[in-house]
C-alpha cells in the first residue's frame, strides 16, 4: 500500500480541527479538494477515518487508531528533510522573533519547541507584531510570531494558535457572574483594548468590530509594554471592561483571576477568535526558503493545534 504523505497531513489537520472548513483554512486550501483527498485516503486504507454529521465531524475508531502513527510518520518525514537541509546548507541559526503581546504560555511553548528542533535557533521577543514584521522584511529574522491580520503583502504566514476573546472585569461587576458574554452586552460600558495599540492593523480591526456591534465607548489607559498592572488597576478602580484573549494560563489570565477579577469568554457566534501565526518573508530568504518553510511545518506540528476557549 502506497500512502501519500500530503494526504496524511490533511488527515491530521482535519483530526486536529474536527471541522473541514477550519482545517482547509489551516492548510491554505479550499474545503472541496481537502474532502476529496480524505476520501481517497479512506479508500486506500479500506475504511472511514471520520464520521461526518450535519453539524460535527468525529474520528471513527479507525481514525483514532491511526492518528498517532500518522503524526509520527509526518514528524519523521520532517526530521528527514531537516537532516538533508543541514547536510547541504550547514547549520546557520534560524532567528525567530515573537511579539511580546502573544499570550505568555504560547511564548513558553514556542521556546520549548525551538529547543527541540534539530537545528540551531535564536529566539527573541522584541516587542509588537509590527516590530517583528519589520525584522522579517529587513532580513534581521527568518521567522516571526505575529497576530493576524498582517498588512504587509511581502509576508507569508501559517496560523499556529487561536484564542477566543474574553473580557476582564472586577469581581463585583454586573457581568462577573456570567459564564459567557455577548459583545453587545458592552454597549453601555467603557471598554479597554490597549493591548492592541502597538499593532495599528489589529487595533483598527477591533475598533471597527466593536463599533459595528454598537460598542463605542473605547477608552485608553496605557500604550506601553509592561503596562499590564496599570491597566488592571484602572479596571479595578474605574470598573472598566478590558477586552483580552481567553488565556487563563498566561500572565494576563492569571493577573485577571479571582478573587479580585473575573475572566469571562466571549460568545464566538459573532466575535471571531484572535489568530496568531508564524510569518516569514520569502523574498528575503533566498536559498533558505525551503529550509524555513520546512521549519514552519515542524514548529506547527510540535505545537499542535493551540486553541484556547470554551
Amino acid at each position: 500500500m502506497d500512502i501519500d504523505f500530503t494526504r496524511l497531513k490533511y488527515f491530521v489537520a482535519v483530526a486536529d480541527e474536527l471541522h473541514f472548513k477550519r482545517a482547509a483554512e489551516k492548510l491554505m486550501i479550499t474545503p472541496p479538494p481537502l474532502s476529496k483527498q480524505i476520501k481517497l485516503l479512506e479508500k486506500e486504507l479500506g475504511g472511514a477515518l471520520f464520521e461526518r454529521g450535519y453539524h460535527d465531524v468525529r474520528l471513527t475508531p479507525l481514525g483514532e487508531k491511526l492518528l498517532g502513527p500518522a503524526r509520527e510518520i509526518l514528524r519523521q518525514v520532517q526530521d528527514f528533510k531537516a537532516a538533508a537541509e543541514e547536510g547541504v546548507q550547514g547549520r546557520a541559526p534560524i532567528r525567530v522573533s515573537a511579539t511580546a503581546y502573544a499570550p505568555s504560555d504560547l511564548l513558553a511553548q514556542l521556546e520549548t519547541v525551538l529547543v527541540s528542533l534539530r537545528r540551531p535557533t535564536e529566539f527573541s521577543v522584541p516587542g509588537s507584531g509590527t516590530e517583528v514584521a519589520a525584522k522579517l522584511i529587513g532580513g534581521h529574522a527568518e521567522l516571526g510570531l505575529i497576530h493576524l491580520p498582517a498588512n504587509d503583502k511581502r509576508l507569508r504566514s501559517k496560523v499556529v494558535a487561536s484564542y477566543q476573546g474574553a473580557i476582564a472585569v472586577r469581581f463585583d461587576d454586573p457581568l462577573a457572574d456570567k459564564d459567557l458574554v455577548e459583545i453587545e452586552e458592552l454597549r453601555e460600558r467603557d471598554v479597554i483594548i490597549d493591548f492592541a495599540r502597538p499593532n495599528p492593523v489589529v487595533l483598527a480591526g477591533l475598533t471597527r468590530g466593536l463599533n459595528s456591534r454598537g460598542v463605542h465607548r473605547i477608552v485608553r489607559t496605557t500604550n506601553q509594554r509592561g503596562g499590564e498592572l496599570e491597566m488592571a488597576t484602572q479596571v479595578f478602580n474605574r470598573h472598566l471592561v478590558a477586552l483580552v484573549s481567553y488565556a487563563p494560563d498566561s500572565f494576563i489570565g492569571k493577573m485577571f483571576s479571582p478573587p479580585e477579577f473575573r475572566l469571562i469568554p466571549i460568545d464566538e457566534s459573532n466575535w471571531a477568535p484572535a489568530r496568531i501565526a508564524l510569518a516569514w518573508a520569502p523574498e528575503r530568504l533566498g536559498a533558505r526558503l525551503a529550509e524555513i518553510e520546512s521549519t514552519v511545518e515542524q514548529i506547527a506540528d510540535r505545537l499542535g493545534p493551540v486553541r484556547r476557549g470554551t
